[in-house]
C-alpha cells in the first residue's frame, strides 16, 4: 500500500487545482466538432485533422470543448476541438468557429499525470464551489486548454456584470 501511495503522490494525485479568476476578450476558437462513439475511429480523425493545424501554428494549444460527454465507451458525445482563433492569419478551409463571449473567466489550473488526473466532473464541481465562494457565476462552459500532457486549464467563461 505504501508503494502504491508513493506512486499516486509522484504522479501528482495530491496536486491542489489552482483557481484564478481573469480578465479576457471573448474566446474564438477554430476547429472541428465531433458527434459519435468515443471508439470511433472518426474521432481520432477529427483530433488528427485540428492537430495539424498545431504543426503549422506551434504556438497554439488544443481546446476541447465537451457539450455532451459520454458516459461509457458506448454513449454518445459531442466535443468541438480547436484552437484559438488569433493565431491564424486566415481561415483554413472546412473549419468551424466558436465563439464563447466573455469579458472574464475562471480557471481551474490542474498539473498532474492523465492516470490522477481529477474527473470532468470533480473539475466542474470544483469551479462552481470556487466560483461561489467568490460570488460570481459561470456561463455552464468548459473549455479545456490542453497546455501539455500533464496539465489542463478549464476556462469557464462568467456570466457578465457578476
Amino acid at each position: 500500500m505504501p508503494l502504491l501511495l508513493g506512486l499516486y503522490l509522484a504522479l501528482g494525485g495530491f496536486n491542489a487545482i489552482d483557481f484564478s479568476i481573469e480578465n479576457r476578450d471573448n474566446i474564438r476558437l477554430l476547429g472541428l466538432t465531433y458527434r459519435g462513439t468515443p471508439q470511433d475511429n472518426s474521432m481520432m480523425d477529427t483530433f488528427r485533422r485540428v492537430e495539424s493545424l498545431i504543426e503549422k501554428y506551434p504556438k497554439a494549444n488544443l481546446h476541447t470543448v465537451y457539450y455532451t460527454e459520454p458516459a461509457g465507451k458506448l454513449d454518445t458525445l459531442q466535443v468541438f476541438i480547436g484552437i484559438e482563433y488569433r493565431v491564424y492569419p486566415d481561415l483554413p478551409e472546412g473549419m468551424e468557429e466558436k465563439n464563447i463571449s466573455c469579458t472574464k473567466v475562471l480557471i481551474a489550473d490542474i498539473k498532474s499525470h492523465k492516470w490522477v488526473m481529477p474527473t470532468p466532473q470533480k473539475v466542474k464541481e470544483a469551479l462552481e464551489a470556487y466560483a461561489r465562494k467568490e460570488g460570481v457565476k459561470t456561463q455552464g462552459i468548459y473549455v479545456d486548454k490542453i497546455i501539455d500532457k500533464n496539465q489542463v486549464k478549464v476556462i469557464a467563461p462568467l456570466v457578465n456584470g457578476l
